[in-house]
């Protein structure tokens, strides 16, 4: 369905799919009582008023995290419910000229094991700190399907955000991902934020072992390939850009900091960049 600037799609019979023009996917989960949204993404036009289009259901609003190209359309909406980490990034920056409304939403906090009740679909929340502190994943128990922000899609994930404890691993992401493994049979398909939606579940399996290569010692290469990975915007330091790598490996690409493989307080020389 179209309505400019955004095009929704259906992934089954109660879940869209709205693509923005390459940023943030959002999502439109219906139930019979309620709809949820998750992520409200950066698009130019106002995505309450889209929604509307397609839904007449009352609309509960989810972050999977607080970046901005997942929260710039929350301020359309009243509450937005997002783990409490989220909610510095999801309040910052400045939208002046983004013609995007300035977030006056109302917070609400959640945490892991969080269900959002729509009517006969019931949705999940596990957390997931990786690529961000608060970053949740959506496990939709009727439709196994499992919404996975930026920690797992099929193109990059980009694990170098953040410093000292908070900042993001690759031990940490492989973490999560074993996190995600031992649900793997509640779930068929995965629906990311970015780079197509959706894909089979296989892919964790591929990612799990990209991890696992990096931090084996197979380094990745300098050349950070990927159609969908701006290097001049999040990487805009050319010296700290020398120590970002991307592990290829089958369907699989993995953005990282050399110098943050291991957890920041761990043994195995992550401020000088060795394994």
């Amino acid at each position: 369905m179209r309505h400019e600037p955004y095009r929704a799609r259906k992934i089954n019979e109660n879940t869209y799919v709205v693509d923005m023009g390459g940023v943030c996917y959002p999502y439109l989960l219906l139930g019979e009582e309620k709809a949820l949204v998750i992520d409200t993404g950066m698009g130019q036009g106002n995505l309450r008023e889209f929604f509307e289009t397609l839904t007449d259901l009352p609309m509960i609003v989810t972050n999977t995290h607080g970046h901005g190209d997942h929260t710039l359309w929350n301020g359309v909406f009243d509450e937005v419910y997002m783990h409490p980490k989220a909610i510095i990034d999801a309040h910052g920056g400045d939208m002046s000229g983004a013609m995007i409304p300035v977030p006056s939403f109302q917070p609400i906090p959640i945490e892991e094991g969080y269900v959002f009740d729509l009517g006969g679909r019931h949705i999940e929340v596990i957390a997931t700190p990786c690529h961000s502190p608060g970053d949740l994943m959506f496990l939709d128990h009727e439709n196994r399907l499992l919404f996975t922000g930026d920690n797992l899609e099929v193109g990059q994930v980009l694990i170098f955000y953040g410093d000292g404890e908070t900042g993001a691993t690759v031990k940490g992401h492989l973490d999560v991902l074993r996190k995600i493994e031992k649900r793997y049979d509640e779930f068929d398909m995965i629906c990311p934020a970015h780079n197509g939606s959706p894909f089979h579940k296989s892919v964790l399996k591929d990612f799990i072992e990209n991890d696992e290569r990096v931090l084996s010692g197979i380094e990745g290469t300098a050349e950070l390939k990927s159609s969908s990975f701006p290097v001049d915007m999040f990487l805009p330091d050319e010296e700290r850009r020398k120590f970002v790598r991307c592990s290829e490996w089958k369907q699989t690409w993995l953005i990282y900091d050399i110098r943050r493989i291991y957890e920041s307080k761990g043994l195995f020389g992550v401020n000088d960049g060795s394994l």
